[in-house]
């Protein structure tokens, strides 16, 4: 049941300015600037944003959606988050604090599936709804997840993998352990692969945190571990653009397919410049202006979707110009 909204908050909140292409955000608050923020709210109170992190450039566009709906909506929207999706503790304090600050609503893409539960019970009992985005939950009262169906968007990279390599062995990148997104990705590409494409063999997997420098060296090892490799699977593209510097170092760009997954803006254009073959686009701006529609619905106490899919498109060198904009 719907519980009372706790009153608009008067003591301080963050603000912040959002980089874009995953830059380091030098006033997002990913230590404490959640604890010094210092405003009244707006006029139907405050949005927190909590994201995976600011140094991820599809985490940033939500977020900076967020905040331009939200703001013409009448509400203060502050927006925050780790260095590194990794860093679950540093999500789940920020989060904690916009508790005790009593916020209007949280918005969050959980690091981590499991331990966001705790954080959306407390949340629930102050009376605050939390909605999440891109990542869901193992359980807990989150009013609605609004993102991408992962697993259907892993069985679009399997088909597409299919259609382009006749056989051979295949590696996967997966973002790290807990982070529902990229799990269900990974499911969905694989079960595709082994059901079926026999020909095409998955022979390892292994983390490499979503991020571009980890991606080569993981990949870097792939390489040397199987010198006739033929397709690598990242299941973001900040590990596609990384995995596709390492096997361009290796003059290895002919014999290896890349596909990667987000459909960020850098990804486009590394397909348009032979870097990578593909990626499968999600949609973080209408992401974060549906969350906002979500928040107003929930609010004026109308019913909200439990799960919303924004839907996702295979993007490749037929159409990566459509994608040098976050859709």
């Amino acid at each position: 049941m719907k519980k009372s909204l706790a009153a608009i908050l008067s003591a301080a909140m963050l603000c912040m300015a959002i980089t874009a292409c995953g830059g380091q955000n030098n006033a997002s608050g990913t230590d404490d600037s959640a604890d010094n923020a210092a405003s009244s709210g707006g006029e139907n109170g405050t949005i927190a944003v909590v994201t995976k992190t600011m140094n991820n450039p599809f985490h940033v566009t939500y977020g900076e959606a967020i905040k331009e709906a939200g703001e013409a909506a009448g509400y203060e929207v502050v927006v925050s988050g780790p260095d590194a999706e990794t860093d679950v503790d540093k999500q789940i304090s920020l989060i904690e604090t916009y508790i005790e600050q009593g916020v209007t609503a949280i918005v969050t893409s959980a690091c981590s599936s499991t331990a966001i539960v705790d954080v959306i019970e407390q949340a629930d009992e102050k009376g605050i709804p939390v909605f999440l985005v891109d990542s869901g939950a193992d359980g807990g009262p989150y009013i609605s997840f609004i993102g991408t169906d992962n697993y259907a968007g892993g069985q679009l990279a399997g088909e597409w993998v299919g259609e382009n390599v006749d056989a051979g062995k295949c590696v996967i990148l997966d973002g790290n352990s807990g982070n529902d997104a990229t799990t269900k990705r990974v499911k969905g590409f694989t079960e595709v692969i082994e059901s079926q494409y026999p020909d095409i063999e998955i022979v390892a997997s292994d983390y490499a945190n979503c991020e571009i420098s980890k991606a080569m060296e993981v990949t870097e090892n792939f390489l040397a571990a199987y010198p006739d490799l033929k397709v690598i699977f990242c299941a973001n593209d900040n590990m596609a653009i990384g995995a596709g510097q390492a096997v361009a170092a290796a003059g290895l760009r002919d014999q290896i397919k890349i596909c990667g997954f987000d459909g960020q803006p850098d990804a486009a254009q590394a397909i348009i410049d032979g870097e990578i073959d593909a990626t499968i686009a999600q949609k973080p701006a209408t992401m974060g202006k549906m969350v906002v529609e979500a928040i107003e619905a929930y609010l004026a106490g109308e019913t909200v979707e439990k799960e919303v899919d924004t839907g996702c498109d295979i993007v490749t060198s037929e159409n990566a110009e459509t994608y040098l904009e976050w859709q």
